[in-house]
């Protein structure tokens, strides 16, 4: 019997308070993010980001990939686990909040460890294949229609030991449901299915704000 405690309001405001240690910059792009409207909802939670630095660290990754780049937070905050000549090649289909991205790196001092790509995420990553890059991490943080075929081809250009790192593997709680009709849920659920029954890989999916998924290729 599993015992995992329910994640209530109250443990949500705990969590708030306690697992995620305030950062000037960091604070100022999801301020900024939020103004945003709606939208701001594609945007990772702060205390993702610390937990994606911190992953960085303990890997000692020094190359990067992220598949879905928004207003620029997972990025930045992997760059800033990163080793001087570190990298983090950050793929979006979209220019729209570039502007907004590259002010943050910037003003993190950490503009020089991430290398924009603007392209669909499948055409950029089968590109990647042909060119024999491997990365040492990478998180999956874009379109959930697309997100089985991510990952096939992220384990592609994953080196042995390297980590997937996968957002929004809860859906809100969707993924849940016994019977649905959403397409991206019902994505989702397949996608965890498929890792918990891929000998591929060791994985833990956590319930860190919509849901992680961290993967570790054999």
């Amino acid at each position: 019997m599993s015992t995992q405690i329910e994640i209530t309001k109250d443990i949500v405001n705990y969590l708030s308070s306690y697992s995620y240690r305030s950062d000037k910059i960091i604070d100022e792009l999801v301020a900024e993010t939020r103004n945003l409207g709606d939208i701001s909802e594609m945007q990772i939670a702060p205390e993702q980001g610390q937990f994606l630095e911190l992953l960085v660290k303990l890997s000692r990754s020094k190359l990067c990939l992220e598949i879905g780049r928004f207003t620029g937070l997972s990025s930045l905050c992997m760059a800033k686990g990163l080793p001087n000549d570190g990298k983090v090649y950050s793929i979006d289909n979209s220019e729209e909040f570039l502007g907004i991205a590259k002010k943050y790196w910037e003003k993190a001092k950490v503009n020089n460890k991430i290398e924009s790509i603007l392209g669909q995420g499948i055409n950029v990553l089968n590109e990647l294949i042909n060119k024999k890059k491997f990365f040492d991490l990478i998180f999956i943080d874009a379109d959930k229609n697309n997100y089985i075929t991510y990952y096939n081809l992220s384990l592609k250009l994953l080196k042995t030991n390297g980590l997937i790192v996968i957002d929004n593997v809860l859906w809100g709680g969707d993924v849940a449901q016994k019977s649905t009709e959403n397409k991206s849920t019902n994505i989702i659920h397949s996608l965890n299915k498929k890792i918990l029954n891929d000998n591929k890989v060791e994985f833990s999916l956590l319930p860190l704000a919509d849901g992680i998924s961290l993967i570790r290729k054999k």
